[in-house]
Parts: C-alpha cells; sequence; structure tokens
C-alpha cells in the first residue's frame, strides 16, 4: 500500500510516512524516528506506523523559517 491510500479525513490530503519526511527534510529515516521520539515533530497519527497531516508539517516548516 502507499501512502496515498490513507487521506486524511480533515484536508483529503495524503498522510505522510516517515520516508515521506525524510525526504522532505532531506533527512534520513532515523533522523525521523529520533526527532519523533524527542518530541520534535508534531503528534503523529497511527496507520500502520506513524505518520502526519500535511497542515502540520508546513506549519512546522513555517515556524522553523520563522527562528531562522
Amino acid at each position: 500500500m502507499t501512502t496515498r491510500l490513507f487521506l486524511d479525513v480533515l484536508g483529503q490530503r495524503p498522510l505522510l510516512t516517515r520516508k515521506d519526511l525524510a525526504r522532505h527534510f532531506v533527512v534520513c529515516v532515523l533522523t525521523i524516528d529520533r526527532w519523533h521520539a524527542n518530541g520534535y515533530l508534531p503528534k503523529a497519527i497511527y496507520v500502520r506506523g506513524p505518520r502526519w497531516r500535511p497542515d502540520d508539517i508546513d506549519r512546522l516548516d513555517r515556524k522553523r523559517k520563522e527562528k531562522a
């Protein structure tokens, strides 16, 4: 199954997997696991593993850019 099958009910956008986030942030999946464990990422939704709403990741990106 692909990420595209899991739609975010609220926004009708696909939920993002660990691999999707790794590509987005240009880091390895283990870094995503570490960020998740340390609370750096927004709260995950668990559907066959952790997944994140694109809107939450967009918000995180905006917050990171404001700090830069």
